[in-house]
């Protein structure tokens, strides 16, 4: 989708995790393009976003001198950080490997990642889109941990009764399809397949579905308190049992994607996740891919299963 407003200054409004992010730029210079996901997370207007991005395409696409990085996400990942001598600020370069001798995309954010500048280099009126993976996650990602307000969680997420449960697991462990699952079932409102922002808000530990879906392309711009977290995986039969909170406190940290390259952000991150572990019931649940696996967990959520007691830390 593109913007089509000539001759003024343009602000694009969008809200995840409770997050205000704007996007400025001027449409008589620039072709924007937003992600389909991310559109259906739009709002505002408001005056003090905590996430700001602007466009340039005056500045070249080459890494100026001064700068040392600290961290890169190569050789599968796209983007590499940089900081400058003064560490006054870190500068995001984009590119793949595999492709781009040079980045496609260099980002400049202040100390807090409260403000970007996206350089998307000289060249006229092509589509750009500012916000396209991972920038934006990247940006809520580390604007979470730096500022010490909450994680994003590999987890898909259902809205059941007033209450969230989270489906917590690496690539290939069924977040999507338990997703699907309960899309299927029709009393939950699934929030995502794939990504789930987790923070304090209202005085109690929330989550929030994000723009970063999974295989099922599910994404709903809500939030739910956690009543439950669940680490899933295939079986032969349907099962759930309890964790110690130790266990939960580590199968949460491989599960979150802290700022390895800001050692206060990723001790933060790793400390809220021994938080959610203490303050949440935490389970193993092995699940038949089919719909008995939701049925299975209503029975056990209303007593009809037998819970099993805790395991100690």
């Amino acid at each position: 989708m593109y913007a089509s407003w000539h001759g003024i200054i343009v602000k694009e409004f969008f809200s995840i995790g409770a997050l205000k992010l704007s996007l400025e730029y001027d449409p008589g210079e620039h072709d924007v393009s937003i992600e389909k996901a991310l559109w259906s997370f739009s709002g505002g207007p408001f005056e003090y976003p905590d996430i700001s991005f602007r466009i340039d395409t005056t500045a070249p696409l080459t890494l100026p001198d001064g700068y040392r990085k600290i961290f890169t996400s190569s050789p599968d990942g796209l983007w590499t950080i940089f900081e400058d001598t003064a560490a006054s600020h870190y500068l995001i370069s984009l590119r793949n490997i595999e492709r781009d001798v040079t980045p496609y995309r260099l980002i400049k954010a202040d100390r807090e990642f409260r403000e970007f500048l996206v350089c998307a280099g000289p060249g006229g009126r092509r589509p750009i889109s500012p916000l396209e993976y991972p920038l934006a996650e990247l940006a809520v990602s580390g604007h979470l941990n730096i500022n010490k307000t909450g994680i994003i969680l590999h987890s898909a997420c259902i809205s059941w009764r007033g209450k969230g449960f989270l489906f917590s697991g690496v690539s290939g462990s069924g977040k999507s399809t338990i997703s699907e699952i309960w899309l299927k079932e029709g009393e939950a409102e699934v929030l995502t397949d794939e990504r789930v922002v987790i923070r304090d808000f209202n005085s109690e530990l929330w989550a929030f579905g994000t723009p970063w879906h999974g295989t099922a392309e599910i994404h709903k711009n809500r939030g739910i308190p956690i009543e439950n977290i669940f680490f899933i995986g295939h079986g032969r039969e349907n099962r759930i049992s309890r964790i110690s909170t130790m266990d939960a406190a580590n199968r949460l940290a491989v599960r979150c994607f802290p700022t390895f390259w800001h050692r206060q952000g990723t001790e933060f991150a790793i400390d809220y996740c021994s938080r959610m572990a203490r303050a949440r019931n935490c389970y193993d649940f092995r699940f038949v891919p089919d719909q008995s696996a939701a049925g299975f967990l209503k029975e056990w959520n209303d007593g009809k299963v037998k819970r099993p007691g805790p395991e100690t830390n």
